[in-house]
């Protein structure tokens, strides 16, 4: 069985290699939510995101310095003398795949790689065709490295596309502790970036999200500038009083093509029914309010749930045996490979003001596991992204959990649930001491504090391997001894 499995991730990964726009435009399918810091249950802003293509790809944690270049640009004509610091949640095919999630040393995060292709409409296929050798995802990496705040992120981003094309369209969160950006491309040369306000929330999944854009309103809201011609050359102006609408010109695709857009809106429906149930909104829609103010303020945790949900308690729920064989598109799915919570916290250092959640394959059986950007080192495993099965890699030891329980999911894992669940809230617990503690080492003893950092980060990693290890044999014995769970 492992020996045809091997097989299957070598010919997939060859294909990446040799064909990696091509492949991601069908598997590049991801959830994204941004919280504002008002909207927020101690402050934060926080950015979650699954990470989903084949389920093969291994992700791991680096650190990239000051001194390394990301060479994804065609040429030179867009440099900065600055760089900075970055703590990256990637897969082993690095920069070029582009489903960015990182932190800077100023505290900017990305969160994103919704991939757009498949919804933008034929009529703009026409009017912006895509440029062959312009700029995938990967130049959010390369803006990250650049930026100081999320706006100038958000527009370097934008110079880049203006300067090189856009090759394939996709969304991407930007944030800081002041701003949170989203920002969508249309087509080889159209894009726009939406600020979020502070009390609201905002959820995306693979169809264009951006509705109608104020261009006299710099502070909320950044373009090409090649969308005014558009309005002009297609009278757009006159033919509707709402002005531009991004999402109505460039999206709809996948409604065009196959009646309904359920693939994406139901993932968008459920977000918005677990944060406002009292909205009763219904999951025939297809268009959802851009921002949202939650009903209750979100925490970490509700991140967390939303990430790992599969429609339970509802009539999608993909594990009901009327659903098994065509079940509906959730937010968590088996073949995501990474999946996480990028938590930033107002008026703290970076070095653990700046957390990463990182969850290494599934959702269903990752384990969320802070990492601070002090740390100058990637714990154990989770530097490690082999393109086979490796028991040294965090990415595998999970994926290998999924796989064992994948066929009799939540039923046969309802144990490690409550351990998983047990565990994280524990870590939940214990971040204001270790903040406190970190607080006063800075002020006392500041050499010290990246090596307290470090410490905490290993640690966590090294009992969240435990545990699924722990659950891997303890899986192993029962399928051997033909014990039911």
């Amino acid at each position: 069985m492992y020996k045809i499995f091997f097989i299957h991730i070598k010919v997939s990964l060859i294909l990446i290699l040799l064909f990696p726009s091509e492949l991601f435009s069908q598997q590049q399918e991801c959830f994204l939510l941004m919280v504002g810091k008002d909207a927020s249950a101690n402050g934060q802003v926080l950015l979650a995101h699954n990470n989903d293509l084949s389920g093969i790809e291994a992700s791991m944690l680096i650190k990239v310095s000051a001194n390394e270049k990301i060479n994804i640009l065609p040429d030179n004509s867009v440099s900065f003398n600055q760089r900075y610091e970055m703590l990256v949640l990637q897969t082993n095919i690095g920069f070029a795949e582009g489903d960015a999630v990182a932190v800077n040393k100023h505290g900017v995060a990305i969160a994103g790689g919704l991939a757009l292709k498949r919804d933008r409409n034929s009529n703009a296929e026409k009017v912006d065709p895509l440029v062959r050798s312009g700029l995938g995802g990967g130049v959010r990496y390369f803006a990250l490295q650049h930026a100081k705040t999320a706006r100038e992120c958000v527009k370097i981003i934008g110079e880049c596309y203006n300067k090189f094309g856009i090759s394939y369209p996709s969304g991407v969160g930007v944030a800081d502790t002041n701003e949170i950006w989203y920002m969508e491309a249309g087509g080889g040369h159209s894009w726009a970036a939406v600020r979020i306000p502070n009390d609201c929330y905002f959820v995306a999944a693979n169809s264009y999200r951006i509705g109608k854009i104020d261009f006299n309103d710099t502070a909320n809201f950044i373009c090409s500038p090649n969308l005014i011609d558009i309005c002009e050359e297609y009278d757009l102006w006159n033919k509707s009083i709402r002005g531009f609408n991004f999402r109505d010109f460039f999206g709809n695709g996948v409604k065009e093509k196959t009646s309904n857009n359920f693939y994406n809106t139901r993932r968008l429906w459920r977000a918005i029914d677990i944060l406002n149930p009292s909205i009763q909104l219904s999951s025939e829609k297809d268009i959802f309010p851009l921002f949202i103010q939650p009903e209750e303020k979100i925490d970490l945790q509700k991140c967390f749930t939303i990430l790992r949900d599969y429609y339970s308690g509802t009539p999608f729920d993909i594990f009901k045996n009327e659903n098994l064989n065509n079940p509906e598109r959730s937010i968590a799915v088996w073949k995501c490979v990474h999946t996480d919570v990028i938590t930033l916290s107002p008026g703290k250092p970076i070095d653990y003001g700046s957390v990463l959640w990182t969850g290494l394959s599934s959702p269903f059986t990752a384990i969320y596991t802070p990492i601070y950007f002090g740390s100058k080192t990637i714990p154990s495993g989770f530097d490690l992204a082999p393109t086979g099965f490796d028991n040294n890699s965090a990415f595998w030891i999970f994926k290998n959990l999924g796989d064992l329980c994948k066929s009799e999911y939540p039923s046969k894992m309802k144990v490690w649930k409550e351990l998983r669940n047990q565990f994280e809230s524990n870590e939940i617990e214990i971040q204001e001491i270790i903040i406190s503690k970190a607080e006063n080492i800075k002020k006392n003893h500041p050499n010290q504090l990246n090596n307290y950092l470090e410490a905490r980060s290993k640690e966590f990693a090294f009992k969240a391997i435990k545990l699924a290890s722990d659950m891997i044999d303890s899986l192993e014995l029962k399928n051997e001894n033909n014990i039911t769970p």
